[in-house]
């Protein structure tokens, strides 16, 4: 499986420098746009050894570090400022590139924190879309320690929580169907958007250092609510549902198989809350819930139709070969290794980039994303041909053993 392995990674890169060499910027996003396209580059240079690549890897950077100042107006993790600065403390901290971005840091970093005051104004934590993603940012460069405590202030006084039952719990908006206007208050309970990322923000404030009694306090309650949400998995089809109605009449139904909603970004989350905190609790019940996951291999049982990393078949080989790496454990191994094979499947489309699309909204698309299309998925394909630690994959939110500077 190795040779076709590289011969599919050989492709997406081909179908990624044909894109850059005759193509503008759609736009410079991480999850969405040319900078998440940037990180494959480097990894796929760096795996290459090739001069060729590294050189044109290197314009593709310097083209867009010197465009994205003046043409990015958004603040967030997924298609803004804050993703793309962590990219690039990510991209200096192993030593790919070196930008000095500090004769424009002022006007940045007023950007980020105003954007993220206006997202605690509208009670809008979103991980992706919201205020966590700046509250990430500033986490991992080790800046603005008041905008940490603004952030964690703002979760604190949002919670809506439960004394009797020792619970935190947050309200969001998810939209029911395709209409945009159709939107209902929930408690989310997913990583791209909902609670598991809060705990995930949590586990990283505390690994950071920072001393506040509301932190843990925080950080239990919220894995105590999750906890709570259980499901008999095994008549269910998960172990829990992907958000909670505010109308506790209404009912839900199992989750999918996936990086952006369901059981694995929650196993994640209480693997990555117990180990910060030491707790053996909440890391054998994310230990349990992900292993269970291993079986979940058919089509219809995981939602699984298309390749990328947020609700594809990448995004499952990545959280397994993730878990491999922290176990060892050979469940892992043997899920990782079913689902690179999946990918390999699902590239079957004569007009499709490498032969993939992806599947957004009921509509196959061409998508060269980090997040939905084949930079990340020729990401996932690298990491186990080269046998790197994966150690991107901090991006989304899948493990912490990042640097801090500070608190």
């Amino acid at each position: 499986m190795e040779k076709i392995i590289k011969q599919k990674v050989d492709l997406i890169a081909e179908c990624i420098f044909e894109k850059i060499k005759n193509q503008g910027n759609e736009s410079y996003g991480l999850y969405s746009g040319e900078f998440g396209i940037l990180l494959f580059l480097f990894y796929y240079s760096k795996y290459t050894k090739s001069r060729k690549y590294k050189s044109l890897t290197y314009e593709y950077a310097e083209k867009l570090l010197n465009g994205f100042l003046n043409s990015v107006s958004l603040h967030t993790f997924c298609n803004g400022l804050s993703g793309i600065l962590y990219l690039l403390e990510f991209l200096r901290e192993n030593d790919f590139i070196d930008m000095d971005v500090s004769n424009a840091w002022s006007l940045l970093n007023n950007n980020l924190i105003n954007s993220m005051k206006h997202d605690i104004q509208r009670e809008y934590y979103d991980f992706m879309h919201g205020a966590l993603g700046v509250g990430l940012y500033f986490l991992k460069k080790g800046t603005n320690p008041q905008c940490i405590q603004e952030l964690l202030d703002f979760l604190y006084q949002t919670a809506e929580k439960d004394s009797y039952n020792q619970t935190c719990k947050w309200r969001s908006m998810i939209q029911m169907t395709q209409n945009a206007n159709d939107s209902s208050p929930v408690y989310n309970l997913s990583l791209s958007h909902g609670m598991s990322s809060i705990i995930i923000f949590l586990s990283r404030v505390i690994k950071s250092g920072k001393k506040n009694e509301m932190i843990p306090e925080m950080l239990s309650g919220a894995v105590n609510y999750v906890l709570s949400q259980q499901k008999e998995f095994t008549q269910f089809g998960s172990y829990f549902p992907n958000y909670i109605p505010i109308n506790a009449s209404e009912s839900v139904s199992k989750s999918r198989l996936a990086w952006c909603y369901g059981d694995l970004g929650i196993g994640m989350a209480l693997w990555q809350a117990g180990k910060v905190i030491d707790n053996s609790v909440w890391k054998a019940k994310g230990l349990e819930v992900l292993l269970w996951s291993t079986q979940r291999r058919k089509q219809e049982d995981g939602f699984i139709r298309d390749a990328g990393i947020c609700h594809g078949a990448a995004g499952l080989a990545m959280i397994f070969h993730r878990m491999y790496l922290e176990t060892k454990l050979n469940e892992f191994k043997d899920a990782t290794d079913f689902w690179m094979r999946q990918i390999l499947n699902l590239s079957r489309f004569a007009d499709g980039l490498a032969g993939y699309k992806t599947l957004l909204i009921d509509e196959w698309k061409c998508d060269y994303s980090l997040l939905t299309g084949i930079s990340g998925i020729g990401l996932v394909l690298l990491s186990l041909l080269s046998g790197n630690k994966q150690t991107w994959d901090e991006m989304l939110l899948c493990h912490n053993h990042f640097t801090f500077h500070f608190l």
